[in-house]
Protein backbone atom coordinates (compact mmCIF):
# COMPACT_ATOMS: atom_id res chain seq x y z
CA UNK A 1 0.00 0.00 0.00
CA UNK A 2 0.84 3.77 -0.57
CA UNK A 3 2.87 4.86 2.66
CA UNK A 4 0.80 8.28 2.47
CA UNK A 5 -2.12 6.49 1.86
CA UNK A 6 -1.27 4.34 4.83
CA UNK A 7 -0.49 6.54 7.35
CA UNK A 8 -3.64 9.04 6.13
CA UNK A 9 -5.67 6.06 6.28
CA UNK A 10 -4.87 5.42 10.24
CA UNK A 11 -5.28 8.88 11.36
CA UNK A 12 -8.56 9.34 9.83
CA UNK A 13 -10.37 5.63 10.39
CA UNK A 14 -9.36 5.41 14.17
CA UNK A 15 -9.14 8.87 15.30
CA UNK A 16 -11.25 9.99 18.32
CA UNK A 17 -13.59 11.86 15.96
CA UNK A 18 -14.09 9.32 13.60
CA UNK A 19 -17.11 6.68 15.13
CA UNK A 20 -18.56 9.43 16.87
CA UNK A 21 -19.19 11.38 13.50
CA UNK A 22 -19.49 8.33 11.54
CA UNK A 23 -22.72 7.33 14.07
CA UNK A 24 -23.76 10.59 13.29
CA UNK A 25 -23.81 10.91 9.86
CA UNK A 26 -25.96 7.55 10.10
CA UNK A 27 -28.61 8.84 12.17
CA UNK A 28 -28.67 12.32 10.46
CA UNK A 29 -29.28 10.20 7.03
CA UNK A 30 -31.44 8.19 8.66
CA UNK A 31 -33.70 10.36 9.63
CA UNK A 32 -33.51 12.44 6.55
CA UNK A 33 -34.64 9.06 4.59
CA UNK A 34 -37.95 8.94 7.75
CA UNK A 35 -39.26 12.55 6.90
CA UNK A 36 -38.59 11.57 3.32
CA UNK A 37 -40.97 8.73 3.96
CA UNK A 38 -43.40 10.82 5.94
CA UNK A 39 -43.53 13.62 2.93
CA UNK A 40 -44.47 10.89 0.46
CA UNK A 41 -46.83 9.23 2.77
CA UNK A 42 -48.92 12.46 2.73
CA UNK A 43 -48.43 13.68 -0.93
CA UNK A 44 -49.55 9.79 -1.91
CA UNK A 45 -52.34 9.65 1.02
CA UNK A 46 -50.86 6.12 1.69
CA UNK A 47 -49.85 5.67 5.40
CA UNK A 48 -46.81 3.53 5.61
CA UNK A 49 -48.38 0.04 4.46
CA UNK A 50 -49.51 1.54 1.31
CA UNK A 51 -46.24 2.64 0.46
CA UNK A 52 -44.98 -0.70 -0.68
CA UNK A 53 -45.08 -1.47 -4.32
CA UNK A 54 -46.39 2.41 -5.26
CA UNK A 55 -43.51 3.08 -8.24
CA UNK A 56 -43.89 7.34 -7.66
CA UNK A 57 -42.71 6.87 -4.05
CA UNK A 58 -39.41 5.17 -4.51
CA UNK A 59 -38.10 7.66 -7.06
CA UNK A 60 -39.13 11.16 -4.91
CA UNK A 61 -37.36 8.98 -1.93
CA UNK A 62 -34.35 7.75 -3.34
CA UNK A 63 -33.83 11.49 -5.35
CA UNK A 64 -34.37 12.77 -1.93
CA UNK A 65 -31.59 11.36 -0.70
CA UNK A 66 -29.54 11.57 -3.31
CA UNK A 67 -29.73 15.04 -3.16
CA UNK A 68 -28.62 15.11 0.91
CA UNK A 69 -25.86 12.69 0.00
CA UNK A 70 -24.51 15.27 -2.85
CA UNK A 71 -24.43 18.21 -0.24
CA UNK A 72 -22.54 16.16 2.43
CA UNK A 73 -20.15 15.12 -0.34
CA UNK A 74 -19.97 18.49 -1.17
CA UNK A 75 -19.36 20.10 2.11
CA UNK A 76 -16.91 17.41 3.44
CA UNK A 77 -15.05 16.78 0.53
CA UNK A 78 -13.07 20.20 0.02
CA UNK A 79 -13.01 20.33 4.65
CA UNK A 80 -10.97 16.97 4.21
CA UNK A 81 -8.77 17.79 1.00
CA UNK A 82 -7.65 21.42 1.30
CA UNK A 83 -5.58 20.78 4.40
CA UNK A 84 -3.52 17.60 2.69
CA UNK A 85 -0.54 19.20 1.59
CA UNK A 86 -0.79 23.22 3.18
CA UNK A 87 -0.86 21.05 6.60
CA UNK A 88 1.94 19.66 6.51
CA UNK A 89 3.73 22.31 5.23
CA UNK A 90 2.47 24.00 8.39
CA UNK A 91 3.96 21.49 10.94
CA UNK A 92 7.30 21.59 8.90
CA UNK A 93 6.87 18.17 7.47
CA UNK A 94 6.49 18.27 3.98
CA UNK A 95 10.34 18.05 3.31
CA UNK A 96 10.70 15.45 5.22
CA UNK A 97 7.95 13.58 3.23
CA UNK A 98 9.21 14.90 0.00
CA UNK A 99 12.70 13.74 0.43
CA UNK A 100 11.90 9.92 0.73
CA UNK A 101 11.67 7.68 -2.10
CA UNK A 102 8.53 8.28 -2.70
CA UNK A 103 7.67 10.26 -6.02
CA UNK A 104 5.48 13.20 -6.05
CA UNK A 105 2.68 12.07 -7.91
CA UNK A 106 2.63 8.55 -4.92
CA UNK A 107 2.84 11.92 -2.73
CA UNK A 108 -0.45 13.21 -4.26
CA UNK A 109 -2.26 10.14 -5.56
CA UNK A 110 -1.79 8.88 -1.55
CA UNK A 111 -3.76 11.95 0.11
CA UNK A 112 -6.39 11.67 -2.53
CA UNK A 113 -6.73 8.48 -1.67
CA UNK A 114 -7.05 8.31 1.90
CA UNK A 115 -9.84 11.59 1.21
CA UNK A 116 -11.82 9.34 -1.31
CA UNK A 117 -11.40 6.23 1.01
CA UNK A 118 -13.03 8.24 4.25
CA UNK A 119 -15.77 9.87 1.20
CA UNK A 120 -16.35 5.93 0.36
CA UNK A 121 -16.38 5.13 4.34
CA UNK A 122 -19.34 7.70 5.04
CA UNK A 123 -21.14 6.52 1.58
CA UNK A 124 -20.76 2.75 2.55
CA UNK A 125 -21.98 3.59 6.12
CA UNK A 126 -25.32 4.67 4.47
CA UNK A 127 -26.24 1.92 1.96
CA UNK A 128 -28.76 0.19 3.85
CA UNK A 129 -30.41 3.77 4.29
CA UNK A 130 -30.56 4.28 1.07
CA UNK A 131 -31.66 0.58 0.25
CA UNK A 132 -34.93 1.30 1.59
CA UNK A 133 -35.91 3.23 -1.74
CA UNK A 134 -35.57 0.28 -3.36
CA UNK A 135 -38.09 -1.68 -1.49
CA UNK A 136 -40.59 0.56 -2.58
CA UNK A 137 -40.44 -0.17 -6.03
CA UNK A 138 -40.16 2.01 -9.30
CA UNK A 139 -35.86 2.41 -8.64
CA UNK A 140 -33.53 -0.24 -9.87
CA UNK A 141 -30.02 -1.47 -8.96
CA UNK A 142 -28.57 0.13 -11.80
CA UNK A 143 -29.98 3.79 -10.37
CA UNK A 144 -28.42 2.78 -7.36
CA UNK A 145 -24.91 2.14 -8.60
CA UNK A 146 -24.93 5.15 -11.59
CA UNK A 147 -25.88 7.46 -8.75
CA UNK A 148 -22.93 6.06 -6.68
CA UNK A 149 -20.40 5.77 -9.52
CA UNK A 150 -21.45 9.71 -10.26
CA UNK A 151 -20.76 10.65 -6.58
CA UNK A 152 -17.40 9.01 -6.87
CA UNK A 153 -16.72 11.06 -10.26
CA UNK A 154 -17.69 14.38 -8.42
CA UNK A 155 -15.94 13.51 -5.32
CA UNK A 156 -12.42 12.80 -7.12
CA UNK A 157 -12.74 16.09 -8.83
CA UNK A 158 -13.48 18.51 -5.63
CA UNK A 159 -10.77 16.49 -3.90
CA UNK A 160 -8.11 16.88 -6.85
CA UNK A 161 -9.27 20.33 -7.20
CA UNK A 162 -8.68 21.02 -3.73
CA UNK A 163 -5.31 19.23 -3.25
CA UNK A 164 -4.25 21.40 -5.88
CA UNK A 165 -5.20 24.77 -3.91
CA UNK A 166 -3.37 23.00 -1.02
CA UNK A 167 -0.28 22.47 -2.67
CA UNK A 168 -0.47 26.36 -3.90
CA UNK A 169 -1.55 27.95 -0.71
CA UNK A 170 0.64 29.06 1.81
CA UNK A 171 -2.00 28.84 4.68
CA UNK A 172 -4.95 26.81 5.42
CA UNK A 173 -7.70 29.43 5.92
CA UNK A 174 -6.73 29.88 2.00
CA UNK A 175 -6.76 27.00 1.22
CA UNK A 176 -10.12 26.07 2.91
CA UNK A 177 -11.61 28.89 1.68
CA UNK A 178 -10.26 28.22 -2.40
CA UNK A 179 -11.59 25.11 -2.04
CA UNK A 180 -15.40 25.75 -0.98
CA UNK A 181 -15.54 28.78 -3.24
CA UNK A 182 -14.92 26.39 -6.43
CA UNK A 183 -16.94 24.12 -5.04
CA UNK A 184 -19.88 26.38 -4.33
CA UNK A 185 -19.07 28.16 -8.29
CA UNK A 186 -19.48 23.98 -9.55
CA UNK A 187 -23.00 23.65 -7.85
CA UNK A 188 -24.39 27.11 -7.90
CA UNK A 189 -22.51 29.54 -10.22
CA UNK A 190 -22.81 27.48 -13.51
CA UNK A 191 -26.85 27.49 -13.58
CA UNK A 192 -26.12 31.19 -13.72
CA UNK A 193 -23.43 31.30 -16.11
CA UNK A 194 -26.24 28.89 -17.88
CA UNK A 195 -28.41 32.01 -18.34
CA UNK A 196 -26.18 34.29 -20.20
CA UNK A 197 -25.45 31.14 -22.90
CA UNK A 198 -29.24 30.85 -23.18
CA UNK A 199 -29.65 34.28 -23.85
CA UNK A 200 -27.10 34.37 -26.75
CA UNK A 201 -27.53 31.02 -28.17
CA UNK A 202 -31.60 31.67 -28.24
CA UNK A 203 -30.81 35.49 -29.71
CA UNK A 204 -32.32 37.24 -26.60
CA UNK A 205 -34.54 34.09 -25.80
CA UNK A 206 -36.53 34.77 -28.74
CA UNK A 207 -35.96 31.41 -30.14
CA UNK A 208 -36.09 27.50 -29.16
CA UNK A 209 -32.72 26.76 -26.88
CA UNK A 210 -30.86 23.81 -29.60
CA UNK A 211 -28.01 21.78 -28.77
CA UNK A 212 -26.51 21.77 -25.18
CA UNK A 213 -25.78 24.54 -22.43
CA UNK A 214 -22.27 23.44 -21.77
CA UNK A 215 -21.95 25.76 -19.23
CA UNK A 216 -24.21 23.25 -17.06
CA UNK A 217 -22.12 20.29 -18.07
CA UNK A 218 -19.27 21.02 -14.26
CA UNK A 219 -22.68 21.02 -12.01
CA UNK A 220 -23.06 18.18 -9.69
CA UNK A 221 -26.65 18.30 -9.19
CA UNK A 222 -27.09 18.32 -12.79
CA UNK A 223 -24.36 15.98 -13.47
CA UNK A 224 -26.38 13.39 -10.23
CA UNK A 225 -29.72 13.56 -12.11
CA UNK A 226 -28.44 12.92 -15.09
CA UNK A 227 -27.14 9.57 -14.13
CA UNK A 228 -30.10 8.62 -12.46
CA UNK A 229 -32.83 9.77 -14.55
CA UNK A 230 -30.97 7.70 -17.50
CA UNK A 231 -32.80 6.67 -19.34
CA UNK A 232 -34.77 9.17 -19.87
CA UNK A 233 -38.80 8.83 -19.14
CA UNK A 234 -41.36 11.12 -21.03
CA UNK A 235 -43.60 10.91 -17.42
CA UNK A 236 -42.05 12.13 -14.30
CA UNK A 237 -43.21 12.76 -10.74
CA UNK A 238 -42.11 15.90 -9.37
CA UNK A 239 -39.24 14.27 -7.21
CA UNK A 240 -36.05 16.46 -6.38
CA UNK A 241 -34.54 15.51 -9.88
CA UNK A 242 -37.53 17.38 -11.77
CA UNK A 243 -35.14 20.53 -13.09
CA UNK A 244 -33.21 18.30 -14.36
CA UNK A 245 -36.15 16.05 -16.16
CA UNK A 246 -37.47 19.11 -17.43
CA UNK A 247 -33.93 20.09 -18.97
CA UNK A 248 -33.18 16.86 -20.68
CA UNK A 249 -36.35 16.55 -22.05
CA UNK A 250 -36.01 20.23 -23.71
CA UNK A 251 -32.59 19.32 -24.87
CA UNK A 252 -34.26 15.76 -26.61
CA UNK A 253 -36.83 18.45 -27.88
CA UNK A 254 -34.80 20.32 -30.36
CA UNK A 255 -36.33 22.79 -32.46
CA UNK A 256 -39.83 21.17 -31.47
CA UNK A 257 -40.04 23.38 -28.80
CA UNK A 258 -39.36 23.44 -24.99
CA UNK A 259 -41.25 19.51 -23.99
CA UNK A 260 -42.26 18.86 -27.16
CA UNK A 261 -40.85 15.25 -28.38
CA UNK A 262 -41.29 13.85 -31.45
CA UNK A 263 -43.82 10.61 -31.64
CA UNK A 264 -40.83 8.85 -33.20
CA UNK A 265 -38.65 9.03 -30.47
CA UNK A 266 -41.12 7.78 -28.10
CA UNK A 267 -40.47 4.13 -27.25
CA UNK A 268 -43.13 2.46 -24.60
CA UNK A 269 -41.62 -0.72 -22.18
CA UNK A 270 -43.37 -2.14 -19.46
CA UNK A 271 -46.12 0.73 -19.05
CA UNK A 272 -43.55 3.67 -19.25
CA UNK A 273 -42.77 5.76 -22.14
CA UNK A 274 -39.05 6.42 -22.67
CA UNK A 275 -37.60 8.64 -25.23
CA UNK A 276 -34.85 7.48 -27.50
CA UNK A 277 -31.97 9.81 -27.27
CA UNK A 278 -30.43 11.54 -30.44
CA UNK A 279 -27.64 12.49 -28.48
CA UNK A 280 -24.86 11.31 -25.91
CA UNK A 281 -26.13 11.29 -22.30
CA UNK A 282 -25.70 14.32 -20.46
CA UNK A 283 -23.92 12.48 -18.16
CA UNK A 284 -21.10 11.46 -20.50
CA UNK A 285 -20.32 14.69 -20.64
CA UNK A 286 -20.14 15.59 -16.95
CA UNK A 287 -18.27 12.41 -16.17
CA UNK A 288 -15.69 13.12 -18.78
CA UNK A 289 -15.37 16.86 -17.69
CA UNK A 290 -14.72 15.33 -13.90
CA UNK A 291 -12.62 12.85 -14.87
CA UNK A 292 -10.18 15.26 -16.78
CA UNK A 293 -10.44 18.13 -14.13
CA UNK A 294 -9.18 15.34 -11.53
CA UNK A 295 -6.35 14.71 -14.07
CA UNK A 296 -5.32 18.28 -14.49
CA UNK A 297 -5.53 18.99 -10.92
CA UNK A 298 -3.38 16.45 -10.03
CA UNK A 299 -0.70 16.72 -12.96
CA UNK A 300 -0.68 20.13 -11.41
CA UNK A 301 -0.76 19.61 -7.95
CA UNK A 302 2.04 17.14 -8.10
CA UNK A 303 4.44 19.80 -9.91
CA UNK A 304 4.30 22.27 -6.78
CA UNK A 305 5.11 18.97 -4.36
CA UNK A 306 8.14 17.84 -6.39
CA UNK A 307 11.50 17.55 -4.21
CA UNK A 308 13.05 21.02 -4.00
CA UNK A 309 16.51 21.31 -5.68
CA UNK A 310 19.96 21.15 -3.80
CA UNK A 311 20.05 25.38 -4.60
CA UNK A 312 17.13 26.01 -3.63
CA UNK A 313 18.24 24.42 -0.18
CA UNK A 314 21.24 26.54 -0.08
CA UNK A 315 20.12 30.01 -0.85
CA UNK A 316 17.33 29.46 1.71
CA UNK A 317 20.31 28.58 4.07
CA UNK A 318 22.11 31.45 2.85
CA UNK A 319 19.34 33.69 3.50
CA UNK A 320 19.21 32.75 7.09
CA UNK A 321 22.29 32.96 8.11
CA UNK A 322 22.11 36.37 6.72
Amino acid sequence: MNPILHREALDRFRGRRGWPFLLLWILGNLTAVYLLLLLGSEVSNQGFGGLIGRPTVGPFVFHGALVLLLLGVVMITPGLASVTIVGEREKQTLRLVQVTPLTPFQIVVGKLGACLGYIGWLVAAVLPVLAAPLLLGGVGLGDALGALLMLFLIAAAIGSMSIWLSSRAKSTRAAVAGSYMLTFMLLFATPLVAVGEAFFKTERFRENLEGDLYSLVPNPYLALGSAVLHPLELESEQTPFYPVHLYLLGREAGDNGFGGISPDLVVERDGHRFVRLTRPPFWVFSALFYLGLSALAIRRATRWVTTPSANEFAIKRRNATT
